[in-house]
């Protein structure tokens, strides 16, 4: 009773100096759990329930930006330190790119690290990303996901052509897309099978477009 007690307060203090952020009390909490035994996939969880807690907080605005990209500096350091890979996202192999003419990528650049920490195989093709190659990327990756990413009205259209040959040529690839200028309408009218309007909510979003895919479920 008295380990279980130990394991539980251990996980619960390494959940919450993630948010924390902080070097030296992150390495020195994660060292004590595996020196304590507990399981790598518990470590895990507790990365992600930490993580968890300020992605939340971002939605209500008392997080920043830069906040969320010093957590996940700390999960991802932590969960190459365990070595386990997978998490919400099961190891699927995602691509992620910028549509054509858009060189805004510091969004997709934060929706990709997300990907990554939540153990997606990331496969980001950067950005102004031609239509052939985004084909191209699904098709060598075997994606299960494909994630656009637009910040202009100008360009969100080619989402519109990218989505139509991917779902013909790979229907089961699901295919989700975000950005400042993007809607669920326009989405939906699209094809595509999600719609992440901001971080907080891209994972939710991404695993709902995967379950519809596999289920033959329009959106």
């Amino acid at each position: 009773m008295k380990k279980l007690r130990k394991k539980s307060v251990l996980l619960k203090n390494l959940e919450e100096v993630v948010w924390k952020h902080s070097d030296k009390i992150v390495g020195e909490t994660l060292d004590e759990a595996l020196n304590a035994g507990i399981a790598p996939n518990d470590i895990r969880h507790a990365l992600i329930q930490g993580f968890e807690h300020v992605r939340r907080r971002l939605m209500s605005n008392e997080v920043s930006i830069p906040d969320i990209l010093l957590c996940l500096d700390k999960v991802t350091e932590g969960l190459n330190s365990i070595s386990v890979a997978k998490a919400t996202g099961e190891g699927f192999p995602l691509v992620i790119g910028v549509v054509e003419g858009d060189p805004h990528d510091l969004g997709k650049n934060i929706i990709a690290r997300i990907y990554k920490t939540y153990g997606y195989r990331v496969f980001d093709l950067g950005r102004d990303v031609p239509r052939k190659l985004f084909v191209k990327g699904v098709q060598e990756n075997k994606a299960k996901v494909l994630a656009l990413s637009a910040m202009m009205s100008t360009t969100m259209v080619e989402m519109r052509d990218i989505i139509q040959e991917v779902k013909v040529k790979y229907p089961r690839t699901a295919v989700i897309v975000g950005g400042a200028p993007v809607d669920e309408t326009l989405a939906r009218s699209w094809g595509a099978d999600g719609y992440a309007e901001t971080a907080v909510t891209v994972l939710e979003e991404t695993q709902a477009a995967i379950g519809r895919v596999r289920e033959g479920i329009p959106w």
